[in-house]
C-alpha cells in the first residue's frame, strides 16, 4: 500500500564538487552610531543613537565568500539555529537551506549571503543569473522624519538636483491636514515630482509617545485626498493582517494601496494575493522571505494581475539582492532608496558607516543600475567591521 509519506523525498547530494560545501558561517553583531539623532516618524517620542546590525559571511571549501546583512543583533542565533544545518552541504543547494532558514525563526536574510556565493562561483551578477528583463530601474529617495512643509520642499529640490524623480514621505501626524499640507507643498515646489506616501499602519512598534492609529475611515479618507493629488501610492494603511479592511480600499479608492514588508512566509503572501489585500506587494528580503523565495512571491503576483515592488532590504546588502531581483520582474517596479541627508544618508544607513564600499547611487536620469561583479555585486571592508563589533 502506497503511503503518502512515501511521496515525501529525502534530499540527497551525494555528487556534489568538494568546493560547493559550505565550510563556515560566521556572524557578526555591530553597533553603528548615528551621527545625529534620529528620531522614526512610525515610532513618535522615541530616539536612536545608533544602529544595531548583524552581518553574516557564508564561507565554502573552495573559498569563495557570499555576505548578507540584517537589523538586530542575531549572531547568537544564526551559530545555534542556521549554522549547524548549512555547514558541510553545498552551497548550491538553495531550496534546501531555504527550508531551514524558514524553520530557524525566519532567518531569511543569509539566504542573500547564499545567493551572493552562488552568483561568485557561476561567474554572474544575481539578476544575470536568474534571467533578466531590464538592467536600470528607476529609483525614489525615501524620507524617515516628519517634516514641515518648508523643510520637505527644500528636500524635494534637493533630491531633483540629486537625480530623482520620485520621493516617499510619512504621514504620521494627528490631524491629516497636517500631513496633506506637507504633500501640498512638494507640488508647488516641484510638480514634476512623483509622490508616495507611507502611513507605517501595518505594524505599531513600541512607542515612547501615543501612536497614530488609523482605522478603515481615516484610510479611506486620507486615500481619496492623495488620489485627487495625483500621488502615485500609499503604502501599509491598516494593520498588516486586516484583510477584509484592506480588500475593501484597495477595490473602493483610485489610488495603488502597496504594503506587505511587515508580513512574514510565503503561506502570508499567498493570503494577501489571493485577498487583492494590495495593488502593490512589497515583500523585504530580510524581513519577509529570503531573496530567491521572493522570486516565487513575484511570480504569484505576476500571474495575479498585481504589481510587485519589493521593500529597501535595510542596507546596501538588501538593496543590492533586491535591485537584482527587481530587474528579473516583467511589472514596472521602483527601487527605494534610504538616502535622507542627515538622517539617513547612503554613507550611514546603506554602506554601514563605511563596511560597504560599493554605494548603490541614482544616475542623473533618476535611474540605478545593477552591477555586473558576481553575486550580490557588493565589496566589504572586513577590517572595517571589528571598529563596531559588540
Amino acid at each position: 500500500m502506497l503511503l503518502k509519506t512515501d511521496l515525501i523525498a529525502e534530499p540527497t547530494f551525494s555528487s556534489t564538487r568538494p568546493e560547493l560545501l559550505i565550510r563556515a558561517v560566521d556572524a557578526y553583531n555591530v553597533q553603528l552610531p548615528y551621527e545625529n539623532e534620529f528620531r522614526p516618524s512610525w515610532q513618535p517620542g522615541l530616539v536612536r543613537t545608533s544602529r544595531e546590525f548583524t552581518l553574516v559571511k557564508v564561507t565554502t571549501e573552495g573559498g569563495v565568500v557570499g555576505w548578507s546583512g540584517a537589523d538586530g543583533h542575531q549572531a547568537g542565533a544564526i551559530e545555534k539555529w542556521v549554522a549547524p544545518y548549512l555547514i558541510g552541504l553545498p552551497v548550491t543547494a538553495a531550496e534546501f537551506h531555504a527550508v531551514s532558514l524558514r524553520h530557524a525563526t525566519a532567518k531569511w536574510f543569509v539566504d542573500m549571503a547564499i545567493w551572493d556565493a552562488i552568483g561568485k562561483i557561476a561567474g554572474l551578477p544575481l539578476h544575470r543569473l536568474w534571467g533578466s528583463i531590464r538592467d536600470r530601474i528607476p529609483a525614489y529617495a525615501s524620507t524617515n522624519i516628519l517634516r514641515d512643509p518648508a523643510s520637505t520642499a527644500d528636500l524635494a529640490s534637493g533630491y531633483r538636483e540629486a537625480g530623482y524623480k520620485a520621493m516617499k514621505i510619512r504621514f504620521h501626524r494627528d490631524d491629516l491636514r497636517e500631513d496633506l499640507a506637507v504633500v501640498d507643498a512638494i507640488i508647488d515646489a516641484e510638480p514634476s515630482m512623483t509622490i508616495m506616501v507611507d502611513a507605517n499602519q501595518a505594524t505599531h512598534l513600541p512607542s515612547p509617545s501615543r501612536d497614530v492609529p488609523w482605522d478603515y475611515y481615516a484610510a479611506k479618507i486620507a486615500a481619496d485626498e492623495l488620489a485627487e493629488r495625483n500621488v502615485l501610492w500609499i503604502e501599509e494603511p491598516l494593520p498588516r493582517h486586516d484583510l477584509d479592511g484592506l480588500s475593501r480600499l484597495t477595490a473602493e479608492t483610485s489610488i495603488y494601496i502597496a504594503g506587505g514588508e511587515a508580513n512574514t512566509g510565503l503561506h502570508e503572501f499567498r493570503r494577501l494575493i489571493d485577498r487583492r489585500a494590495y495593488d502593490i506587494i512589497q515583500p523585504d528580503c530580510t524581513l519577509s522571505e529570503g531573496i530567491s523565495q521572493m522570486r516565487k512571491i513575484a511570480a504569484y503576483a505576476e500571474m495575479a494581475g498585481l504589481h510587485f515592488v519589493p521593500h529597501h532590504g535595510l542596507s546596501g546588502l538588501g538593496l543590492a539582492a533586491t535591485m537584482n531581483l527587481a530587474c528579473t520582474v516583467p511589472s514596472p517596479v521602483w527601487l527605494e532608496v534610504m538616502d535622507e541627508p542627515g538622517v539617513r544618508p547612503i554613507s550611514e544607513y546603506q554602506c554601514l558607516s563605511g563596511i560597504i564600499t560599493t554605494p548603490i547611487e541614482i544616475d542623473s536620469d533618476g535611474y540605478v543600475r545593477p552591477s555586473e561583479r558576481p553575486g550580490l555585486g557588493i565589496e566589504i571592508d572586513e577590517d572595517a567591521i571589528a571598529g563596531f563589533r559588540v
